[in-house]
């Protein structure tokens, strides 16, 4: 067990690697200011890329051969943000994201299941991203498994909004919109579109976002 500030790692042939720069080398001992690393397996890989600001936030790696992986973002910092690995799948997040506080991403129970974001993404407060279920449902006449774990996909430039979940299956377009409060569990492959609901449907097309707030916006 190597258990050094941030840092806690049980197993075999685990890499945490930081992109500082453009140059990579192995996270140190002093670990990363406001991120907690676990990892409790083998064959892990984190591959994080500064510049990144977090404060409370967890990252867990559970079981062997999952990967995360996360490029750099001027924007704010991330704030109490959960990511969970388990049984062989990934969390990839791209440049430039805005994940805002208590937001979770779990991506477990199959392997080769992830969750993907685009860049310039945006995930407001109290988001839940998790591509499998913590249980299973059964055909009663076979049983057979009905609700198979599957990814989560987000494009570039996707706005997620406060309180939303997404689940197995899902799939946002690029420059897409999702209402405070809605589920989302299917694709969505028609780009600029605002979506909405439980569970979430197309509620107006031809739509953009931009990170400004309207009289910020207004005043460009």
């Amino acid at each position: 067990m190597q258990e050094n500030g941030y840092i806690k790692v049980w197993g075999a042939n685990n890499s945490i690697t930081i992109i500082d720069r453009g140059v990579e080398h192995s996270l140190g001992p002093e670990g990363i200011p406001g991120l907690s690393i676990s990892i409790n397996g083998n064959n892990n890989n984190v591959r994080i890329e500064m510049p990144l600001r977090f404060e409370d936030c967890k990252l867990a790696l559970v079981g062997d051969n999952n990967s995360f992986s996360i490029r750099s973002s001027n924007k704010s910092r991330m704030l109490k943000v959960f990511f969970y690995i388990a049984d062989g799948c990934a969390i990839e997040i791209g440049r430039n994201c805005y994940i805002n506080n208590n937001a979770s991403f779990i991506a477990k129970e199959k392997s080769g299941t992830k969750i993907s974001v685009g860049n310039d993404c945006v995930i407001a407060a109290d988001c839940l991203l998790r591509c499998g279920d913590g249980h299973t449902l059964i055909n009663e006449y076979n049983g057979d498994p009905l609700n198979e774990p599957d990814d989560i996909v987000l494009e570039n430039h996707v706005w997620v909004g406060a309180r939303c979940v997404l689940l197995k299956k899902t799939y946002l377009a690029e420059n897409s919109v999702v209402g405070t409060m809605s589920l989302v569990n299917k694709r969505f492959d028609i780009p600029n579109v605002l979506i909405g609901g439980v569970p979430a449907k197309i509620i107006k097309s031809g739509i953009n976002w931009d990170l400004a707030d309207y009289k910020t916006y207004m005043d460009e």
